[in-house]
């Protein structure tokens, strides 16, 4: 947009851009500072921080190219602290940490010369600790960063030492810390940066519903109503939704809940978000028992899932594979396999790690779960126990009450023990009113109202039959032949006293399985 300019002019289009930067509109940053290696020397340093910036909001490897080749632009001593800050967090962002350290190095030197130079050492210091997952919530640099002039980057502190606390197991300090951030009062007419605080919402709304923290579920709700969203953090605002609306649905509020991911899906900012978003609906109607309403909503994810690149995702969209293995695996284990098996493939690598809430552990646990489900549905009980008590440990030492409530109530499925009811039941009592309070008890009820002389497959099959599925079907599903199938059909009719599949359906109902 801009050429050559004069000192005040540039000097004006420098402080449009950096307030088009703060309130993420990124296009219009880079619009304002397109050229701005030719400004005067002051202002044109300047400028180029902030297009690196917003390039690298973004992308930082495209970011981090420009800026490396317009670097001996930098005279002052001011811009060349302000390059080498910028190329450290750069550098960090994809992942070359010791690049990092050596430009903060740098920078470093000069941190005496410039206004802020400590605290912004401070700061940046905090955030290399955490990208190493080298976590202290009491290191002496976030005191010493909470000095900051700038209120965008003291709220960044308590936002990443919130992420300090959470590496350390402590979720309601994070909760404290991602509120105090959300709190920042701007100074001026320069708002507090929109992507710091979209990010630090999201987070507050995920670790809050996953911890059963009603004060901070609460204050996420009020933050995601009033914050200036736009379309360069939707996928936050996205996510920020899904947690809000699972928190009203683990709280018993079912219409709130369905206002909320409808919403929710209206924005989905990707396909791979859509996935997601339809999953969802899926499964709410799935746990009401309503699986036609859940079949509709797990087709249309299916269909949108087929042309979706998840090995290109970079965020919590790519958890969508493992949930939608974790719908099709009592329906269609087939399918639910090549979905597992898909995330398994792509695993956790590449993920940008600010939208892992737990580390990469719970996103493992996620893929155990999913399987663990699998193997239940084709009948493999000793190989699902395992990983099912594997993913149950990580979500319980999380906290991760929501996911901790459903895999033990696999569990108490699987093994018919006492304890996983109970913990079912115990982690759902987080939740007033939780729909899922009773989730552990009905599967062993299920499981105790089958014939007991039926084996593992058997049992599907059963499952299958009363829920509508024909022999063909079945015999697709379960990888059998049709003759098999329908001597297992035999089998079942004799186990439950019955001659046709209409007497099945009659005594499933008056069992209580249908």
């Amino acid at each position: 947009m801009h050429g050559s300019a004069n000192t005040k002019t540039a000097t004006r289009w420098v402080r449009d851009a950096r307030l088009a930067l703060r309130s993420a509109l990124y296009d219009v940053a880079l619009e304002i500072l397109a050229g701005c290696e030719d400004w005067p020397a002051a202002e044109a340093e300047a400028a180029i921080l902030l297009n690196a910036e917003a390039l690298g909001r973004r992308d930082p490897v495209e970011a981090l190219a420009y800026l490396i080749g317009v670097e001996d632009v930098f005279a002052s001593v001011e811009g060349r602290f302000g390059r080498d800050i910028e190329a450290g967090r750069l550098y960090a962002a994809v992942r070359d940490f010791d690049s990092a350290a050596a430009r903060y190095g740098s920078a470093r030197v000069l941190a005496g010369d410039v206004p802020d130079g400590a605290a912004t050492m401070a700061y940046h210091d905090v955030r290399m600790r955490w990208a190493r997952r080298d976590c202290d919530p009491a290191m002496p640099q976030i005191a010493t960063a909470l000095t900051h002039s700038d209120p965008s980057i003291v709220a960044a502190v308590y936002a990443y030492r919130g992420w300090h606390h959470a590496a350390c197991g402590n979720y309601s300090a994070q909760v404290d810390d991602l509120s105090h951030a959300l709190a920042c009062e701007p100074r001026g007419d320069e708002p507090i940066d929109v992507h710091t605080l979209a990010t630090t919402v999201h987070a507050l709304a995920r670790v809050a519903f996953e911890t059963a923290n009603e004060a901070g579920i609460a204050y996420a709700r009020e933050v995601e109503e009033t914050l200036a969203w736009t379309p360069d953090v939707a996928a936050h605002r996205f996510e920020t939704l899904r947690a809000i609306g699972w928190d009203a649905f683990m709280r018993g509020e079912s219409g709130r809940a369905q206002w909320t991911f409808k919403e929710a899906r209206s924005i989905a900012p990707s396909p791979a978000w859509r996935v997601v978003a339809h999953v969802d609906r899926a499964y709410v109607a799935r746990i009401a028992r309503n699986e036609v309403w859940a079949l509709e909503e797990l087709s249309e994810a299916d269909r949108i899932a087929r042309d979706v690149r998840w090995e290109s995702t970079v965020g919590e969209e790519r958890g969508g594979l493992v949930m939608l293995a974790t719908l099709y695996a009592p329906i269609d284990p087939g399918r639910a396999q090549r979905y597992a098996s898909a995330y398994s493939q792509i695993g956790v690598g590449g993920l940008n790690p600010a939208w892992s809430i737990a580390g990469d552990r719970r996103s493992v646990a996620d893929a155990r779960y999913a399987q663990g489900l699998i193997d239940l549905t084709l009948g493999r009980r000793d190989a699902a126990v395992p990983v099912l008590i594997e993913a149950y440990a990580t979500y319980d030492g999380a906290q991760h009450h929501y996911r901790a409530t459903l895999t033990a109530a696999a569990l108490a499925e699987a093994t018919g023990e006492e304890r996983w009811r109970a913990a079912s039941i115990a982690h759902a009592g987080r939740y007033p009113s939780c729909p899922l309070a009773t989730l552990a008890e009905d599967a062993v009820a299920r499981e105790d109202a089958l014939p007991q002389r039926l084996s593992p497959l058997q049992r599907q099959i059963a499952r299958a039959l009363v829920g509508g599925s024909d022999p063909a079907d079945l015999s697709r599903r379960f990888s059998r032949s049709l003759y098999t199938i329908e001597r297992q059909i035999v089998e079942i009719f004799g186990a439950f006293g019955v001659a046709s599949r209409g007497e099945l359906l009659h005594e499933a109902r008056a069992r209580g399985l249908a």
